[in-house]
């Protein structure tokens, strides 16, 4: 029997269905919740019913127990009641067109009527779930991550479907992209399963004429949603000139590419390179060159324009004068540098082509137990093992860093060393760590040492 004062908590089990375009099936828990009103008439089922993707009530959802003739249709507020409903056990169900145009359909929420109305709130599946759902069943790589999202019209917010969406990124091979290509669905839908997380990835669309403003998109957490509003956008044409920093000398022979794109070319004997047909957005530009390594700017192109780039290259190391920290605690001895899984300047050599900063050295590296995690505020946490579980129900509890032996008082600066100015990092477990360095270590220890130390 039902405790008649106590909620009861009612789990919704999502399955994604084999409709045309959706190749998978799973399942995941969205929670609803069921509680009993002594105070009001048997026999009576209500609630509201929830679109999770718009965040809005859903109006003209068909709501039923399973198997009867007891049913009832949700208000443009999304409420629904179904009443004259006898004793017993039931099997609560939805149905609406939103959950045809993704492909999903919710599972029975199993209902109890014992002489009291009970009343349960439903929702369709979030974005993420769905397509996460879709993609388990496709042929992809472990490790891939999930780009999806919407088309439509800028102007009108209508869908737009048959849109071409490009998911492109720069492979092993320095300036050379590979890419993957999807038509988003009559109702502006796509969803691309296969996309790197150990690089950044750029988005992009055309439909007949009209294009979207390219982006890079952060795919390291497996899944991000983009959508993608189309304009009647023109390409740009650049021309640039690589110099040196302190003298102004044109750079020769430097390869110079735009990354995630298949635009690449050198620059010749008076520094100068041109990129013709390049499609608005916010790109990096990058530039390699013997004497200067391997160097990187943001490039805003602008739709219709003839730009003009002026990129100063420098050959010296590049400083840390910036992310110089106050001592907070006195240098580390000699004795705690011993153990801990050393990473050497070769190591970081093998992945520094995909890495923006020292957060993104450690995680291309895939050491056990250590997470790289980029939160919704923008600050990126770095924890290990113990504090893994403890990000997961707090938000973040980080690994204690060291820059040469001296404790950053802003960790965040830290994380965005640049990988040109790493000479070695020691990473060090909880247990260890505790032990070498005292109070404040037992969520481990990330030790930085820069070029020339």
């Amino acid at each position: 029997m039902l405790d008649r004062k106590s909620p009861i908590l009612v789990f919704l089990t999502v399955l994604a269905l084999g409709t045309p375009g959706v190749a998978a099936r799973s399942a995941s828990a969205i929670e609803v919740q069921a509680q009993v009103d002594s105070g009001s008439a048997s026999g009576v089922v209500t609630g509201m019913v929830w679109d999770s993707i718009s965040h809005s009530p859903l109006g003209d959802a068909a709501v039923f127990l399973w198997d009867t003739s007891y049913r009832g249709v949700s208000d443009a507020q999304g409420r629904y009641r179904i009443e004259g409903v006898p004793d017993g056990e039931y099997s609560l169900l939805f149905f609406h067109t939103r959950l045809g145009e993704m492909g999903v359909s919710p599972g029975p929420v199993p209902v109890l009527i014992a002489g009291a109305p009970v009343a349960v709130d439903l929702a369709t599946p979030s974005r993420e779930t769905v397509f996460r759902s879709q993609c388990l069943l496709e042929t992809r790589p472990s490790d891939a991550a999930v780009v999806a999202g919407r088309v439509y019209d800028g102007g009108a917010d209508v869908p737009l479907g048959g849109a071409l969406v490009t998911i492109s990124w720069e492979t092993d091979e320095r300036a050379r992209s590979a890419s993957t290509r999807v038509r988003s669905g009559a109702d502006g839908w796509f969803r691309v399963c296969d996309a790197p997380t150990d690089r950044p990835v750029l988005g992009g669309v055309d439909f007949v004429g009209r294009q979207n403003r390219r982006r890079e998109l952060d795919v390291r957490d497996g899944y991000v949603a983009s959508d993608f509003p189309l304009y009647p956008l023109s390409p740009s044409h650049i021309k640039g000139t690589l110099r040196d920093a302190l003298s102004g000398a044109a750079i020769s022979g430097a390869v110079t590419w735009i990354r995630g794109t298949a635009l690449t070319t050198l620059s010749d004997g008076g520094g100068h390179f041109e990129f013709d047909d390049v499609p608005p957005g916010t790109y990096m530009l990058m530039t390699e060159h013997i004497a200067y390594g391997t160097k990187m700017d943001t490039l805003v192109v602008s739709t219709g324009q003839r730009l003009l780039v002026d990129m100063r290259l420098d050959t010296r190391p590049i400083p840390i004068a910036p992310i110089t920290v106050s001592t907070e605690a006195p240098p580390v001895e000699m004795a705690r540098r011993r153990g801990g899984i050393v990473v050497t300047r070769d190591e970081i050599d093998t992945v520094r082509q995909r890495s923006r900063d020292a957060s993104d050295i450690l995680r291309s590296l895939h050491l056990p137990g250590v997470i790289v995690r980029h939160q919704s505020n923008g600050v990126i946490c770095v924890g290990y093992i113990t504090g893994q579980v403890k990000m997961n129900q707090t938000g973040c509890v980080e690994m204690m860093i060291y820059v040469n032996d001296v404790r950053a008082t802003d960790p965040d600066l830290a994380l965005r060393l640049p990988p040109e100015s790493i000479e070695r990092m020691v990473i060090y477990k909880p247990v260890e760590a505790g032990n070498l360095f005292g109070l404040g270590g037992g969520n481990g220890v990330w030790a930085i040492y820069t070029r020339g130390n």
